[in-house]
């Protein structure tokens, strides 16, 4: 088998004063990009905390320590110093939490849930709690992230003992997290959740790390905008991730729900979820469902009218991230609803079993694009050898990222970029890079949140930083 290669170069991030490879070069060298006209005026960020008196206490004695420079055990091109929140550094925020957003979890609180026996209804009891909480904190003068610093009795109280890992369960298989992002919604204020051991650092990141994401995390929420956007992306153009669920209220087996990404070239990005439907995978000889034409051109006249809502104007291009490969229905469908737009780009990305290798000792580089003429399929390394960094920094034998091409207008290497640019844009995480495009590899997460049985009692926002 024959084989043509081609090398993408690692796209760049855009930030308030320049442009950098890397998110935390460019945030130290220029600094954040902010939601409001006068970016270089310092920012206080308005944060609220929910916890005990402890756990409150150390949160803020974090932010405390956040102030100043946080060294790494080793400094690497990707593991650099995290600068300090004050007005001596580029990144130009600090966090206010004023002793009227801090709201406790009293003594008598936690007795009342030790008095209860059943673990399922306690923890009820605590999601009933925090739900009041965060209402109370949303009534007046609200912060704009709400913090729920979970204490270690809440842990002892709540955690599933049939798991490895402490984790709260709630009843239909719903989750601690992702109900708390469901509360969020409600009172239309994003929520961030830290657990005792992360101040700890007992099993978590380096605390250099964690002030870098813990920064990164509350200023994307806090000023409902981008830290960094990408210079890759071109105007007019419509982004779209399509990823499917399995909802945790129904007690029928096979339901499923579809939901979309949409990203647009500014870095607002949006959630928007589908119909329900039953997928049975043996009847369809498929695990991974997909959408009957119908359901694919509501999906998709859906993305489209939350973009021109956004802009004012339909896009002259769209591009479809699948994380399956189309059925003739689906592609039916999405064809159907964009007929208007005149420029379409569906994609197909999975991981790869086949893995190339090089003479060299280190692994094919990040943005090796390799085609096989034969068989007109694209691998993409989103994974390898970095050369801004020098370096390969993961581990063992990576493996690309298989691109099918169902439809393409533009040209592959552009398609490619672009795949490799939205590796970077989970605000999330301020690593380099991650495996796949945000349009699909936080598609987990975000339909974990849309799956929870409290989700279908409100009413769902399709701002990303609400799930994240």
């Amino acid at each position: 088998m024959s084989f043509k290669i081609q090398y993408i170069e690692e796209p760049e991030l855009m930030f308030m004063g320049g442009t950098a490879l890397n998110p935390t070069v460019g945030l130290i060298k220029y600094g954040p990009r902010f939601s409001t006209s006068d970016e270089k005026e310092h920012k206080w960020l308005k944060v609220g905390i929910i916890g005990t008196g402890k756990s409150i206490s150390d949160t803020i004695s974090f932010f405390e320590d956040m102030k100043y420079t946080i060294n790494p055990k080793e400094i690497k091109k990707w593991r650099l110093p995290f600068p300090g929140l004050n007005e001596d550094t580029k990144l130009q925020f600090s966090i206010s939490v004023p002793p009227e957003w801090q709201k406790r979890i009293t003594y008598n609180e936690i007795q009342e849930l030790r008095s209860e026996r059943n673990r399922e209804t306690r923890t009820e009891m605590v999601m009933d709690l925090i739900d009041k909480k965060i209402k109370t904190l949303s009534e007046k003068n609200p912060p704009e992230v709400i913090i729920i610093s979970i204490p270690d009795e809440i842990e002892e109280l709540c955690s599933n003992p049939n798991y490895d890992n402490p984790l709260i369960k709630l009843k239909n298989e719903d989750d601690f997290h992702h109900r708390i992002k469901v509360y969020g919604m409600k009172y239309h204020i994003p929520t961030q959740i830290i657990r005792a051991r992360t101040f700890s650092l007992k099993g978590t990141q380096q605390k250099s790390e964690v002030a870098w994401n813990m920064a990164v995390g509350i200023l994307y929420k806090s000023q409902r905008g981008y830290p960094w956007k990408l210079t890759e992306l071109e105007e007019n153009t419509c982004y779209v991730g399509i990823s499917f669920f399995k909802e945790n209220e129904s007690r029928k087996k096979y339901v499923r729900a579809s939901m979309a990404q949409l990203f647009l070239d500014t870095g607002e990005s949006f959630v928007l979820r589908g119909d329900s439907f039953e997928w049975n995978e043996e009847k369809e000889k498929s695990k991974t469902p997909h959408l009957t034409k119908e359901s694919a051109t509501k999906l998709i006249k859906q993305v489209l009218k939350q973009y021109e809502e956004v802009r004012d104007c339909m896009p002259s291009r769209i591009v479809i991230h699948k994380s399956s490969k189309f059925w003739d229905d689906e592609f039916g469908g999405f064809i159907e609803g964009t007929k208007n737009i005149n420029n379409k780009d569906f994609i197909s990305l999975q991981t790869s079993n086949i893995k190339f290798y090089r003479t060299e000792i280190h692994p094919p580089l990040r943005g090796c694009l390799i085609h096989t003429p034969e068989k007109n399929i694209y691998y993409l390394y989103t994974i390898g050898f970095v050369p801004c960094l020098n370096t390969y920094p993961g581990l063992g034998i990576p493996k690309p990222i298989q691109i099918d091409i169902k439809i393409a207008d533009s040209p592959i290497k552009k398609i490619a970029q672009e795949i490799l640019a939205f590796t970077k844009l989970d605000w999330n995480n301020t690593f380099l890079y991650r495996k796949f495009p945000v349009t699909l590899e936080v598609s987990r997460k975000v339909g974990r949140v849309l799956a929870e049985s409290e989700a279908k009692n409100i009413k769902i926002l399709p701002q990303y930083y609400f799930y994240m």
